[in-house]
């Protein structure tokens, strides 16, 4: 790549796209979908009414609208609420490239800043497109590395990603983007340390708040260094002092995953994976297995002598090991969440309460769940494996190996599957009228001359937080 500006490269590219391709605008539109049930439904929770009841005192220009709430606010702290609202439940969708949650911190960004400008559907989904082009194609270059070190990728890249969308979004030139971009990278942050606490999702919100201000920031002639992304840039690496090598930990980075963006598109090539649980993806596998297991064998939970369960080297890393307390701790829990699996043959919404997490019949067998990691690697924390050994009390076993989750880019979910799932989470607070009026504005969402049509809709959930 010789001595090529990365950051300039990347802020070209956002500044000059004009269109993208049908499929990519198709694969957008489902991910709005399923992250806008996500975060209605997530709106409810604790944590992301504490951070909507904070917004509202502050008050200020109504520009965009807060979805699970009757009130507007300016638009990134819109996007704070609302990012913090779509990972509340961990039931937003992943990206095995980024390693990380893309839509959460995206979406939220993306909408407030086109729900400000009045901008087309077509717009917004462009936007999208590009901003998860950029989050996937940086995670490709900081590699398993950032993550290692105890990053959370959904928030460092997700940053960089909504910066990049709301650059397009608004039309900032080629030097106002790049600017931009570098704001972003010092805005952008998140330890893994918080993972199981309100904190883990406030991390895709304030993502989703600093890619908006580095944004505005930026588009009123603000400054970076521009190359904030590379710093002093080598023949084939990035050197220290920059967002990459930084998020790196000071190891080389390899620039090659940044030479030609969509060429093709991400989202349409590595894709994006969807959750069937309301829990952190690195337990899926391990949950399609057992539920599977189960309903086949018919298996009574009763009869359960042992669960083993062997994951590619690595997968355990974003999960907590001790016994979890709260509903919170239990997303990130793979013994509560298989025990919660086999006693119930499902997993919802309602299992990752305070109170499902504290069922004696559950903690039972959660102590009779073994967990290790195998030699066989797997892309941490998102791919791999996962085999699971139910050996019952009378002795037999039984055991099946997943390497492709339901819902995975490879096993995608049908569009009447994904609107199952909205149904289901947009139902905690919209009534049924409007949750299939949202439904019929999402499908021809690429039509519609102005994205007001959708958020006055959004508008019409229920409220914890009023005027």
């Amino acid at each position: 790549m010789g001595a090529v500006n990365v950051s300039e490269r990347l802020a070209r590219f956002v500044a000059e796209a004009e269109s993208v391709p049908e499929e990519a605008i198709a694969r957008a539109k489902r991910a709005l979908l399923d992250t806008l049930g996500v975060a209605l439904a997530g709106s409810r929770e604790e944590s992301a009414r504490i951070v909507a009841e904070w917004v509202h005192e502050r008050g200020g220009r109504e520009e965009a609208t807060v979805l699970g709430q009757r009130f507007r606010a300016p638009a990134a702290e819109a996007a704070l609420v609302n990012g913090t609202a779509g990972h509340a439940l961990d039931y937003d969708d992943v990206s095995l490239p980024m390693r990380g949650h893309p839509s959460a911190p995206l979406l939220p960004a993306v909408l407030a800043a086109g729900e400000k400008t009045g901008c087309s559907g077509r717009d917004l989904l462009t936007a999208f497109v590009l901003g998860f082009e950029v989050e996937a194609r940086l995670g490709r270059a900081v590699g398993e590395a950032h993550y290692a070190l105890g990053w959370h990728a959904t928030s460092t890249l997700g940053t960089l990603g909504a910066a990049a969308a709301c650059a397009w979004l608004l039309d900032l030139d080629i030097g106002r983007t790049q600017m931009a971009l570098g704001i972003a990278c010092s805005l952008a942050g998140g330890l893994q340390q918080n993972f199981g606490t309100m904190t883990k999702p406030l991390h895709a919100g304030w993502a989703a708040h600093s890619g908006v201000v580095a944004v505005g920031l930026a588009g009123r002639g603000f400054t970076a260094d521009p190359r904030a992304l590379e710093g002093e840039s080598g023949q084939t690496s990035a050197r220290p002092g920059g967002f990459l090598r930084a998020m790196s930990g000071g190891a080389e980075v390899d620039l090659e995953p940044l030479a030609a963006f969509g060429d093709p598109f991400e989202i349409a090539s590595s894709g994006i994976g969807v959750k069937l649980y309301p829990c952190c993806y690195a337990v899926h596998r391990s949950l399609d297995a057992a539920l599977d297991l189960r309903a086949r064998h018919r298996i009574d939970p009763g009869s359960i002598a042992r669960v083993k369960v062997e994951v590619s080297r690595g997968a355990l890393l974003p999960l907590r090991q001790e016994p979890p307390t709260t509903g919170l701790e239990g997303k990130f829990s793979l013994q509560y969440c298989l025990a919660s699996a086999l006693v119930d043959g499902r997993v919802s919404l309602t299992s990752l309460t305070d109170e499902a997490v504290r069922r004696p019949a559950v903690w039972e067998l959660m102590a009779r769940v073994e967990a290790r990691e195998g030699a066989e690697p797997g892309a941490f924390p998102i791919g791999g494996h996962a085999e699971v050994r139910i050996v019952l009390k009378d002795g037999s076993e039984h055991s099946l190996r997943v390497d492709t989750p339901r819902g995975d880019p490879l096993r995608p979910l049908s569009w009447d599957e994904l609107a199952g799932k909205f149904r289901e989470c947009a139902g905690t607070v919209m009534p049924t009228e409007a949750v299939e009026r949202t439904l019929r504005l999402v499908e021809r969402l690429e039509e519609l001359p102005d994205v007001h049509r959708l958020t006055e809709t959004l508008r019409g959930a229920s409220t914890e937080v009023q005027r």
